[in-house]
């Protein structure tokens, strides 16, 4: 009977364990990173060799979960909220190039058309040519404007992210702090619950792996140690690293020893020399703005060797010296010195932090942005214009020379996440959508995607509205860059300069200046619709080219489209989230119907074990109280 007592004692104690616990978890039920706790129970151990149990025994609640579907859920996670990110930077970008019919890029370059063809019609009408001074410096704003605004958009995606990065490191830190605590009082349920919420919060920035073996606890972000040996932690920064624009106008050909590198300048690709002589003009032309020529044969006093202990002496020019003419030329000049700078060649720099160049002879054609990162990139080009070594004014050829792009550097600024100064290759979550979308060499930013074809567009514009040759009635050949591979006579209407968003001007000065002849030629130009945008001639081979309206159109259409596409892929991720997070739930959450029933039966075995007892313990007192 004692033993009796004994079994319903247990199973009353652990029935109130069991209900205090289904108690807790309804409490908890929307607790963040709580899991659900279950009672262990377990019959006691026999004491002797009687066959009777002893009773129960309720070893204590513990968490129900699954690391296999946890680790799967962070996992999925990370890669939703990356794709989340995306859409919303893209749904900013798509809203500055939103345009309706009477507002927008498109429309004010309409009206510019018609402002020039309006003025076509009556070149001296003054009403006209305000007008059209108006209409161009509304183009130029409306297209500064959308530059201006993808910009302040990456700079405030480049805000946000070292706030992200702060928030992320604070997230380690309170890991950290949990981890010491486990250490110090062990692992408790709360902690635990505390910590894979932690955990979890922390996927959303980038993809984290967490593992447990040996009793030690360590977390990698992008496969980068964040915390090892359970406490010690390693925050994350975010670097910045800007390069400079390097031009070198050398060319390498193929066909001979590799390496070997001649100057364009006075070399054919075949090795053979080029015949530039007197009366040739070499113009070096700093976007498509600025420019510095030698004419060869003309004297020139310079610092020929770059030693300043020396005096300067004067040199005719010839092909000996076109490069250092053009170094001193370029670096003299007031509206290039303070953005870029030239050299003769490579050099090397000393200990001082002076850069040396062998200057005894001609090198080929070095010229650096002073200043790093891509808002400082500039574009240059050279001409030749060869002329009659007698008669001055004959002009025999043009040729046009661009840089060297397999052996120049383009400007560069590279966003990137580091621990203890290594990268971190973060391969997704809301870090790796905000540092792709700021590193100019990332093939995924959609920002400078969008910010180059503005350029390039603002380039050919410019280009385009500058300089022409007429080669017959209604017949052109187009653009600065082709009138200088092309013979004729070069006009200049000088309406557009500049080579990017940030340089273009509209010279509404020049507008008194348009005769018949330069607005029939500026009135073509909505119409053509081979124009390239490449940054070079309007008359070589390329099959993408199209009008300035198209390729606005087409600069509209690609952004919707990434959008698009971004948000398809985010509605396909966060289907496969949704789903393995439900099924997480199910096994981990609390589900009060689960619960309740358990409730109702945990209070009968309460009520079961309690009556059991007092039955005992009437026959207790019955027994007691038998007399003899």
């Amino acid at each position: 009977m004692l033993s009796t007592l004994n079994v319903a004692q247990t199973g009353l104690s652990a029935a109130q364990i069991a209900v205090e616990n289904v108690s807790n978890n309804i409490a908890n039920e929307n607790t963040a990173g709580y899991k659900k706790r279950v009672v262990q129970f377990s019959e006691l151990e026999q004491m002797d060799s009687q066959f009777t149990g002893r009773g129960v025994n309720a070893s204590g609640a513990y968490r129900i979960t699954s690391q296999y579907m946890y680790d799967k859920l962070m996992s999925e996670n990370t890669k939703s909220n990356y794709y989340d990110k995306l859409s919303n930077m893209l749904s900013n970008v798509e809203s500055i190039f939103a345009e309706t019919t009477d507002s927008g890029l498109s429309a004010d370059l309409n009206r510019y058309y018609q402002a020039v063809e309006n003025l076509r019609t009556n070149p001296n009408s003054q009403i006209y040519k305000t007008t059209l001074q108006t209409q161009g410096r509304i183009v130029v704003e409306s297209l500064q404007n959308l530059y201006t605004s993808v910009e302040k958009q990456q700079q405030t995606e480049k805000k946000e992210l070292y706030v992200n990065v702060d928030d992320a490191n604070n997230i380690l830190k309170e890991i950290g702090a949990l981890n010491e605590k486990i250490e110090k009082f062990g692992e408790t349920n709360d902690l635990l619950d505390k910590r894979d919420q932690l955990e979890l919060d922390l996927s959303n920035y980038a993809d984290v792996k967490v593992s447990k073996d040996n009793g030690y606890y360590e977390l990698t972000l992008g496969g980068q140690t964040a915390i090892s040996n359970n406490t010690n932690v390693r925050t994350l920064n975010v670097v910045e690293e800007n390069s400079l624009q390097k031009d070198k106008y050398t060319l390498v050909n193929g066909s001979v020893t590799p390496n070997v590198v001649y100057d364009a300048l006075k070399y054919n690709e075949d090795f053979t020399p080029k015949t530039i002589d007197t009366n040739d003009i070499v113009t070096y032309k700093l976007n498509n703005e600025f420019s510095v020529s030698v004419t060869m044969g003309e004297s020139l006093t310079a610092d020929w060797d770059n030693d300043s202990s020396t005096a300067d002496t004067t040199q005719t020019i010839d092909q000996n010296n076109l490069t250092r003419a053009l170094v001193f030329k370029i670096n003299s000049n007031v509206d290039m010195k303070d953005s870029i700078v030239a050299y003769n060649g490579d050099y090397s720099v000393d200990e001082n932090g002076n850069k040396i160049t062998n200057n005894n002879q001609d090198n080929f054609l070095r010229i650096e942005s002073k200043f790093s990162g891509v808002s400082n990139q500039f574009d240059g080009r050279i001409s030749i214009e060869k002329r009659d070594n007698t008669d001055s004014t004959i002009v025999d050829s043009r040729e046009t020379i661009y840089k060297n792009d397999s052996q120049s550097t383009t400007a560069e600024s590279k966003v990137y996440i580091a621990i203890n100064d290594k990268e971190v290759p973060i391969k997704s979550g809301v870090l790796k959508a905000q540092i792709e979308n700021l590193s100019s060499d990332s093939s995924n930013n959609k920002y400078q995607v969008y910010l180059d074809k503005l350029n390039s567009f603002a380039q050919t514009l410019a280009d385009i509205s500058d300089k022409y040759i007429q080669t017959g009635t209604n017949e052109y050949i187009y653009g600065e860059a082709a009138a200088n591979e092309s013979l004729g006579v070069i006009n200049s209407t000088g309406l557009f300069s500049g080579s990017n968003i940030k340089t273009l001007k509209f010279n509404k000065d020049l507008v008194n200046d348009l005769t018949q002849d330069k607005l029939d030629y500026l009135a073509t130009i909505q119409w053509k619709k081979d124009l390239s945008f490449d940054g070079k001639g309007q008359n070589i081979t390329l099959t993408n080219k199209s009008s300035l309206g198209e390729f606005l159109r087409d600069l509209r259409v690609n952004v919707s489209s990434d959008k698009e596409n971004v948000d398809f892929s985010k509605t396909t991720q966060a289907n496969v989230t949704m789903s393995i997070k439900s099924t997480y739930n199910q096994l981990t959450k609390v589900d009060k119907d689960e619960e309740m029933l358990n409730l109702i039966k945990f209070q009968a075995a309460y009520t079961a074990n309690a009556k059991m007892i007092t039955t005992i313990d009437q026959m207790l007192q019955t027994l007691l109280g038998l007399k003899k």
